[in-house]
């Protein structure tokens, strides 16, 4: 599998658990946790750890993207320079 495949595939990924995570934010907002019920705490807490499960890993991933976009834009820069030095040169 190429590469641009494989981001494609992560980015449709990560947008699905994107969702996942807003929907059950969204669904959260609107139930209140009875801090006097044991099941509503133990449900409350499996949500939280659930959703920073899946915030963890889209930041890992983000982060691993912008270092690749920051190596590629250093590398265009660097070429561009060459490029510019062998425009002059002609000129």
């Amino acid at each position: 599998m190429d590469s641009s495949s494989s981001d494609s595939k992560e980015e449709t990924n990560i947008g699905l658990m994107t969702d996942v995570a807003d929907n059950s934010m969204s669904e959260d907002s609107d139930n209140e946790v009875d801090f006097t019920d044991i099941d509503s705490l133990r449900l409350a807490y499996q949500e939280a750890i659930s959703n920073n499960g899946m915030i963890a890993s889209i930041y890992k991933t983000m982060q691993r993207k912008y270092k690749n976009a920051c190596k590629e834009i250093e590398l265009m820069q660097q070429e561009k320079a060459g490029l510019n030095d062998i425009f002059l040169k002609n000129t």
